[in-house]
């Protein structure tokens, strides 16, 4: 889609100075290793901005995202920029949307799919069913079992534990890199990214079997968190994420919080059967989407 009065070029310094107010995420080119950032200027005005890199955690798909300045939007200056960036790019691309908003009516027209929906589950601790099944998830612990807060294991332990249970969570939709590469991000990042003493572990002769994290934001009443199974094929492994979940609402209930969203994905094999009693409610889906580039554009295109 060539255009005489479009032009791209790599972001630098001083157009996130001066257009960062309009464009939050504007980063200078390559300000992370393997990422390009690209502003998109027609009619000498700045009216885009756009970046593409590796997904470190997942490398079969490139991370990508645009936006375009309000006014300028209809006239193709975003499947432009969305062109430029695939340049860049031998893999497929994906983004995160919400259904219905106008970023993924724009992403549907470039062919994206979707390889995974993800609802919040969303979970009010106040409920007197939550209380009554914490009580009986409790009754059916065997005393070969442990459940205490992160607060009381070693760190390494616990990340460790974070690496195998997000592993196995993607490993049928978005296979991962290996071990060495992922855990500084899906281990130790999510290690200090939790609130350690309401988060909560199960141990099994001394080994982790179950996980429950509760994120530091967002802080009040309402709070998010995520919980499985580290081996999802242990034979233990639905009783055991039974008593973490239970700790878990337990603690939060009496530390004052009202509601919790689960960040699980509708693939997890334990954790949302367990809450399908407690009327869970699924809110604020969003669509893991591809968009083709590389080779799943060529052959979208072939006659």
């Amino acid at each position: 889609m060539s255009d005489p009065a479009r032009r791209f070029r790599p972001a630098t310094e001083a157009d996130v100075t001066r257009d960062g107010h309009r464009f939050s995420w504007l980063k200078p080119d390559r300000w992370r290793e393997g990422f390009r950032a690209l502003v998109l200027e027609a009619g000498g005005e700045l009216v885009g901005v756009g970046r593409v890199g590796p997904n470190p955690a997942h490398p079969l798909r490139d991370l990508v995202e645009i936006e375009i300045a309000e006014g300028h939007r209809r006239c193709g200056h975003g499947t432009a920029l969305m062109q430029e960036l695939g340049s860049y790019s031998d893999n497929p691309l994906r983004d995160k949307v919400v259904p219905g908003f106008e970023r993924e009516l724009f992403l549907r027209s470039l062919g994206a799919v979707t390889y995974l929906e993800v609802p919040l589950l969303r979970l009010e601790l106040a409920a007197e069913r939550t209380a009554r099944w914490c009580a009986e998830a409790r009754e059916g612990r065997d005393g070969a079992v442990r459940v205490i807060p992160w607060t009381g294991l070693p760190r390494d332990q616990l990340i460790d534990a974070l690496v195998d249970r997000y592993t196995w969570q993607h490993a049928s939709w978005s296979p991962t890199a290996p071990r060495e590469t992922i855990r500084p991000v899906v281990g130790e990042e999510f290690y200090e990214g939790a609130v350690h003493e309401h988060s909560w572990a199960v141990l099994r002769d001394g080994r982790i079997t179950a996980l429950a994290d509760l994120y530091d934001e967002p802080v009040g009443p309402v709070r998010e968190g995520s919980l499985e199974a580290v081996d999802a094929a242990s034979p233990h492994a639905r009783g055991d994420v039974a008593l973490c979940l239970a700790a878990w609402l337990e603690d939060l209930r009496a530390a004052g919080v009202a509601t919790l969203d689960l960040d699980n994905h509708p693939t997890d094999p334990h954790t949302a059967p367990l809450l399908a009693p407690l009327r869970r409610e699924a809110v604020d889906p969003v669509h893991l989407v591809e968009i083709p580039n590389a080779l799943t554009a060529q052959l979208r295109d072939v006659p």
